[in-house]
């Protein structure tokens, strides 16, 4: 099982099978509206459920506006399942929400002048997206799912009337930390330096919502990543494979065991995400 991806359970239910046969259900409910482009964007049932079933239950943004307030919050987040390939918005779609991700992962990019893709950053459980919009008419970029990924959209318009606080101010300066590590580590040459801050940061990630920081699976491709990186694939495949030569770790298509953490958060230096 993806380490990335954590079943949300309620914890008045046993086994887990209930919530289980939810998400099921939802997925079968998706709806795919085909675009020009080939590419559709996620148009699944909306659900209102209680925080309690979520396996991110007490790190969230919506929950923690909630309890801010009132449990009338819950009926204004409307969790969603999007398929592995489906957007949830695209750059120059109208900017209507913010969304926290409860299990699964999120690309974001843009559509350089040349047509390339430019991969701006991964989101994966707990971490918010949809910023760019915030103070704007429209999303500057673009947000795909890597796999099977739960959501929760947070209306704009309800977050002018509720008292955001610290748990706003933490996630701004999440988001800041993020793009303060992305450019060190685009700074620094070194291909070992980058693909090691990059594997400590989701180590450390997982560690929070109280994953392995040893063993997980990457959902993003090797070309994402090296995009993500600044780096070409074969120069990604090259310092993997040079890292598992070395015994720090072993790769397993895209499943990750390491062996020596300390020396890996040596080589990544000071560019981790704290």
């Amino acid at each position: 099982m993806a380490a990335i991806y954590r079943p949300c359970y309620c914890p008045v239910e046993t086994g887990g099978n209930l919530m289980a046969m939810q998400l099921q259900k939802t997925v079968r409910d998706n709806v795919v509206t085909p675009l020009t482009s080939g590419v559709g964007y996620a148009q699944p049932s909306l659900e209102v459920l209680s925080c309690c079933s979520c396996a991110i239950n007490g790190d969230c943004l919506a929950e923690q506006l909630t309890i801010a307030q009132d449990h009338s919050y819950q009926l204004l987040k409307n969790r969603r399942v999007v398929l592995r390939g489906e957007h949830i918005f695209r750059a120059g779609d109208g900017a209507e929400a913010i969304y926290v991700i409860s299990s699964g992962s999120i690309k974001s990019y843009v559509i350089m002048e040349d047509g390339e893709e430019q991969v701006l950053s991964f989101y994966l459980a707990s971490d918010v997206f949809g910023l760019d919009g915030m103070g704007a008419d429209n999303y500057i970029s673009s947000t795909v799912a890597l796999e099977t990924t739960t959501i929760c959209k947070i209306p704009l318009l309800d977050l002018p009337n509720r008292d955001l606080g610290q748990s706003f101010f933490k996630l701004i300066s999440e988001c800041l930390i993020r793009d303060h590590n992305l450019m060190l580590m685009l700074a620094r040459k070194d291909a070992d330096g980058r693909m090691a801050s990059f594997l400590v940061n989701i180590s450390r990630h997982f560690v929070k919502l109280g994953h392995s920081a040893s063993a997980f699976e990457l959902t993003m491709t090797r070309q994402d990543i090296a995009n993500y990186l600044g780096l070409a694939i074969e120069t990604v495949s090259r310092t993997l494979r040079r890292f598992q030569d070395s015994g720090m770790l072993e790769v397993t298509r895209r499943k990750i065991q390491i062996y020596d953490f300390d020396c890996l958060l040596s080589i990544a230096g000071t560019q981790v995400r704290r």
